[in-house]
């Protein structure tokens, strides 16, 4: 049974998408739930609302619900549906996520946990490309929107690929070009059962200073040190989970797509944190 969740409030892959402008709105907090000092953010999806740190990218009525039908613990997970029907041009129509609030007060490193379920007889040989979970800029007043600086693609043929990118230069115009960028393909997409990731990033523009770590059910496949990941910006990026399918289009009614075990850490948490099934 499904219940419906009340709505609380990238460049073509390489060079062509437009960039997600959806910005949430700001917070003072990033969760409630403080297990630990490390562990600043849980969400299981068991209750009947979301946890109080999302902030909802939910435009139309099922785009986001709380769902029994698959879970990879407990008995619930988050269901994220997205139908061309309802593509009307904008962005905005674009978008069923939920985003987290950016870094704030000079904070740069954080670690994720989450599980990722995609059914194929909704996700499977579309070559339609979408953005499955992102981490977004946040432009500091004068300045304007890029493509996010770390992203999650599935593109044509199946195939999963981590972009991340940088800028030495503030990004003072619209799509501007990130300075790099780099693409690394992680393999076919994994359908019909639960996935499990850990992304541990540490937000360097520049200097050669920041950390991309990526785990797929408990084995590392990205292991970025020393790079330059991120933008020139005051506030670090912010975590958006579910669909942003930018092209607008799909060969589905709707695609679908279910997350469960989020864990959010900041910069002392470690991947036995984070990592999902704890609650098994």
């Amino acid at each position: 049974m499904i219940a419906l969740v009340t709505l609380l409030v990238s460049f073509r892959l390489a060079n062509l998408a437009r960039p997600d402008t959806v910005a949430p709105p700001s917070r003072t907090s990033l969760a409630t739930a403080r297990p630990g000092a490390s562990l600043i953010g849980i969400d299981n999806f068991e209750g009947n609302q979301i946890a109080r740190f999302w902030h909802p990218e939910l435009h139309t009525a099922t785009a986001g619900q709380i769902s029994s039908a698959v879970a990879r613990s407990g008995n619930q997970s988050m269901r994220f549906g997205w139908s061309p029907a309802q593509y009307d041009g904008t962005n905005r129509s674009t978008h069923a996520e939920l985003a987290t609030d950016a870094l704030k007060n000079g904070e740069t490193e954080r670690w994720y946990g989450y599980s990722i379920y995609m059914p194929a007889d909704q996700m499977a040989d579309d070559d339609e490309p979408i953005v499955f979970c992102q981490w977004h800029g946040v432009p500091d007043p004068g300045e304007q929107h890029t493509v996010p600086p770390l992203a999650f693609y599935l593109e044509a043929n199946n195939q999963v690929k981590v972009y991340y990118r940088a800028s030495d230069v503030a990004i003072t115009k619209y799509q501007q070009a990130p300075t790099s960028q780099k693409i690394i393909h992680i393999g076919s997409a994994i359908y019909d059962r639960w996935v499990d990731y850990v992304v541990h990033v540490k937000w360097a523009a520049t200097g050669n200073t920041g950390i991309l770590e990526i785990w797929q059910d408990g084995k590392q496949i990205v292991d970025e040190q020393n790079v330059n990941i991120g933008y020139q910006e005051l506030a670090k990026p912010y975590w958006k989970i579910g669909i942003y399918a930018w092209t607008g289009k799909s060969k589905y009614a709707e695609r679908v797509l279910y997350y469960d075990e989020v864990r959010i850490g900041n910069a002392t948490a470690t991947y036995e944190m984070v990592k999902p099934g704890q609650t098994n």
